[in-house]
């Protein structure tokens, strides 16, 4: 393992610029050097090095065996100087603290904004998913597949709902995180706001600067606000301050259907919440094909849930307690609906760059303001590195964290690992789930592959048939010159607990043909993967629960 080592050394002989690139080449030709800047004006050097290979006496001896240059002394460490900034606090920051670590690195972690642990823990997936399952669970006391299953009804708690949520995050927030770091022993974490001055240096607060031999940009990303009139002035909600309510809004109006929008309309209609999305497309999750989403769509309705597709708000106002949200529609007309509860915000994500200071350093990001990054995670400087949901790559906690893993080990180890994202599987924790692998058909035609799909109906698979639960379907895409499968869309009841498969099968470059030879436990949702493999050239309907 790489223990990294960084030494000040006063420098004496040097007489121009040419001399400190001198140095600085003669040190780099040393084997476990890492980094190492000389500066002439000042007379130091900054080395980095792997204690394991070489020793600060091998530097000295190679920086004083032409005679022209003496080390005076090692100067006293600059406690504002580290091996590795980090400017964040979530998933990509903390996978990039602990490869630091073991690295032996000193790392500074700067966070502002959420607190440590970031979107997931905070106020993303971990308290999404515990009320989508507390919701699932009032649900179920309502409702039966069964005709012979009556349910009486539920008493819902809404306030120890939430609480229990808080507590759960809170214990995973200190168990997962900051426990996690606890112990180690070239890590400082500091609350506040990053700036860069330069490309090597940081200003916090507006007060103390740090520098650093490298950055990574780890801020990930928050709720786009649209710019619409009066929006500013109601109050509105957006995930962070949603899931901290205690008492339950009378009613909710949601402002977009992307992912975000439909897993918490689902979860706060079954917690007994009123519930009206608007979206501006012509439809919820416009990412997905339309037959996904249509079986989406009619669930959410039969649950309640008003869906206004095509529909954009323009203006919002106060009249007492009450909200107008002034909206087009979608034959042109304008009309008025009243939101006697609270409206939540869920228009998508940007990145959090707009504090950072990026004018300064000339970082390049795209037109949605995302950092630019290579498949290595480098941006266009060479000594800074972005990583999770403020780069332009998928916003996963669990990308976010290969991600801050692979910046460390580019940056400090001399190896170009990259990342490929396009076995990539993803789940929406709607019911019933939606989850992806690879290409989709519309990407795979776009790609000029060619291709067929296979989709198998849950009607088909017998666990759905015995759990009478059959809303989706299993849909697979081949590349039918190689036979391999190269993508995968599931509806379905859990159906996120399949995707892994799928994704492992893409990989891998595993053929329809080997995937319809394995053997899949009978009576599981994971037999409807054979099943659609095998209805590609077959009529699954027709055929015995035996049949191979």
């Amino acid at each position: 393992m790489n223990t990294f080592k960084t030494i000040k050394l006063s420098i004496k002989g040097m007489t121009c610029d040419g001399c400190a690139k001198g140095i600085e080449k003669n040190v780099s030709s040393l084997n476990g050097i890492n980094q190492n800047e000389v500066n002439y004006q000042k007379g130091e050097g900054n080395f980095s090095f792997d204690e394991s290979i070489i020793s600060k006496e091998n530097i000295i001896q190679e920086i004083e065996k032409t005679g022209h240059y003496k080390v005076e002394k090692e100067l006293n460490p600059n406690t504002n100087h580290f091996d590795l900034i980090i400017i964040g606090g979530g998933s990509a920051a903390f996978s990039a603290a602990i490869k630091a670590e073991s690295l032996g690195l000193s790392t500074l972690m700067i966070n502002g904004g959420l607190d440590f642990g970031g979107t997931c823990v905070n106020v993303g997936c971990v308290p999404s998913k515990n009320l989508i399952r507390a919701a699932e669970t009032a649900y179920h006391a309502t409702h039966s597949n069964f005709k012979g299953i009556q349910p009486k009804g539920v008493a819902i708690d809404f306030k120890q709902v939430i609480k229990d949520k808080k507590e759960l995050v809170a214990t995973l927030q200190q168990h997962k995180y900051m426990d996690v770091v606890s112990d180690f022993k070239s890590l400082t974490m500091i609350k506040g706001w990053a700036k860069f001055v330069d490309k090597k240096t940081i200003i916090i607060d507006g007060k103390s600067t740090y520098t650093a031999i490298k950055f990574i940009i780890a801020t990930g990303s928050t709720t786009n606000i649209p710019n619409i009139e009066g929006l500013n002035e109601i109050g509105y909600l957006t995930n962070v301050s949603l899931f901290d309510l205690e008492e339950k809004p009378k009613s909710l109006t949601i402002m977009g259907a992307g992912y975000i929008g439909l897993e918490i309309a689902q979860a706060y209609s079954r917690l007994g919440v009123k519930v009206r999305i608007i979206e501006f497309t012509d439809r919820p999750l416009r990412s997905q094909t339309k037959d996904i989403t249509d079986i989406l769509e009619t669930q959410l309705k039969s649950e309640g849930i008003e869906i206004l597709p095509n529909f954009r708000a323009f203006k919002f106002e106060k009249k007492g307690s009450d909200t107008i949200i002034h909206c087009k529609c979608p034959n042109g007309s304008t009309t008025q609906l009243i939101e006697k509860g609270k409206i939540l915000v869920a228009t998508g994500t940007k990145p959090n760059t707009s504090k950072l200071g990026l004018d300064n350093i000339s970082l390049k990001l795209t037109d949605s303001g995302h950092i630019i990054v290579n498949e290595k995670m480098e941006t266009n400087l060479s000594n800074i590195y972005a990583a999770g949901d403020v780069a332009n790559t998928h916003a996963f906690v669990y990308t976010a964290a290969a991600e801050g893993n692979t910046v460390v080990t580019n940056a400090f180890t001399g190896d170009n690992k990259t990342l490929d994202y396009s076995s990539l599987p993803w789940v929406v924790f709607t019911d019933p789930q939606i989850a992806g692998a690879g290409l989709d058909e519309v990407q795979a035609e776009a790609k000029g592959i060619q291709f067929d799909v296979s989709k198998l109906d849950l009607t088909n698979v017998p666990r759905s048939l015995a759990a009478q639960d059959t809303r989706g379907f299993i849909k697979l895409i081949r590349n039918t010159e190689t036979d391999k499968l190269i993508g995968a869309r599931i509806i379905a009841p859990e159906g996120g607990e399949l995707i892994q498969q799928l994704s492992m099968a893409i990989k891998y470059s595993i053929t329809v043909k080997d995937l319809a030879e394995s053997f899949y436990p009978y009576l599981t949702l994971g037999e409807g993967i054979k099943l659609a493999t095998i209805t590609f050239g077959k009529d699954v309907s027709k055929l015995s629960c035996c049949a191979s």
